[in-house]
């Protein structure tokens, strides 16, 4: 019998959209809201599945590293990618549609990008990352599941952010929550 948990986050980045011919063209910020819903069929013997600290932890965490107080843009923006180089700003590209290729950071596309991430991130566990919830403004989200990405968007994703994605994975370990089964080890 399958059941979910979810843990909520939040980050603040700017976008913009290009090519728009409305107002989401400018440089403009959203303090995004998200939902990272996992599904799991059993639980420890400790009554969960995974403690919620561990998704924070390692998630949670990743988002906030990669995406808060930064820029999530498409990487044929030059000037505004130019700007947060030349301002040694926090900076995010899109890679769905490969390295360098046009892709707009909208919410879709984001929430594609954190699905894509922290599965890779939380690949292993008893865990299977089911749905992200984005939320772009109080009034505005999308549901991103694994069926919403596509095989070259996910390879895309991986080509360039793999190593990244490996190194910080291996950088935060496993933690085990249960005392019963840590070993304990005496000095004499």
């Amino acid at each position: 019998m399958k059941q979910t948990i979810t843990r909520k986050g939040s980050f603040d980045s700017a976008h913009r959209v290009m090519n728009e011919r409305m107002k989401c063209f400018n440089v403009h910020g959203h303090t995004y809201l998200y939902e990272l819903t996992f599904e799991f069929s059993s639980i420890e013997e400790i009554g969960y599945a995974i403690d919620f600290k561990e998704i924070k932890r390692v998630a949670c965490q990743w988002i906030d590293d990669v995406f808060d107080h930064g820029a999530v843009l498409n990487p044929k923006d030059t000037n505004v990618i130019l700007a947060c180089e030349a301002t040694k700003s926090k900076l995010w590209l899109m890679s769905l549609n490969g390295e360098g290729v046009y892709c707009n950071p909208s919410v879709e596309n984001i929430a594609k990008e954190l699905f894509l991430g922290v599965s890779y991130l939380t690949d292993n566990t008893i865990l299977a990352l089911q749905k992200v919830r984005l939320w772009e403004t109080p009034n505005c989200f999308t549901d991103c599941y694994k069926e919403s990405i596509t095989t070259i968007e996910k390879e895309n994703f991986l080509t360039k952010n793999r190593y990244q994605l490996a190194v910080y994975k291996a950088n935060k370990g496993i933690v085990e929550y249960d005392d019963r089964k840590l070993s304990v080890t005496s000095a004499t």
